[in-house]
């Protein structure tokens, strides 16, 4: 995708300059919001039977805390460059590639972005409603971009195995 389709993207998703500037500003307050959330996103699929088995595995924890927290980062900059798109990407297909169900991420992106919410309210400076707007925005669009690398990855995988099964068939017959 060009540069001008992700800026119109991204204008579909109402990430302006107020909600890039806004995000920008309370990224201090966010990664530590973040590094706090973890926890809460990592008991929840440790306590998950589909998937505790990878998540009992304490490498596999600090990998995936470190590549967690340097997303947010990369997020909460908000600055939508190439880099964030190629990490966002990655992701995607990181993701694609343990073969959990789609749910899983979903469901643990959505229970750090409450979590987010949770403590940001319950902080003696509490988010403003164009706060929790802004942090919406950027979250749900990069929810969107990392789900659309999943799927693109399986397809890219299904497409693959279906040609070399084609091959071997031809080769066969």
């Amino acid at each position: 995708m060009n540069d001008e389709a992700r800026s119109l993207q991204r204008e579909f998703f109402r990430i302006d300059e107020d909600v890039i500037d806004r995000v920008q500003h309370l990224k201090s307050r966010l990664m530590k919001y973040a590094e706090t959330a973890l926890e809460t996103v990592f008991d929840h699929l440790i306590g998950n039977p589909d998937v505790a088995h990878y998540f009992e595995i304490t490498d596999n924890i600090t990998y995936l805390r470190a590549g967690m927290l340097a997303h947010c980062d990369e997020l909460f900059s908000a600055r939508f460059d190439e880099h964030y798109y190629e990490a966002t990407e990655g992701m995607g297909e990181r993701h694609a590639k343990l073969e959990f169900p789609a749910h899983v991420y979903t469901a643990a992106y959505s229970n750090m972005f409450a979590r987010i919410i949770e403590l940001a309210m319950a902080d003696r400076r509490s988010f403003k409603t164009d706060d929790i707007t802004a942090l919406s925005r950027i979250t749900h669009y990069d929810i969107e971009l990392s789900m659309g690398a999943f799927y693109r990855h399986i397809m890219d995988k299904r497409a693959a195995l279906s040609s070399d099964a084609q091959k071997i068939r031809h080769l066969v017959d």
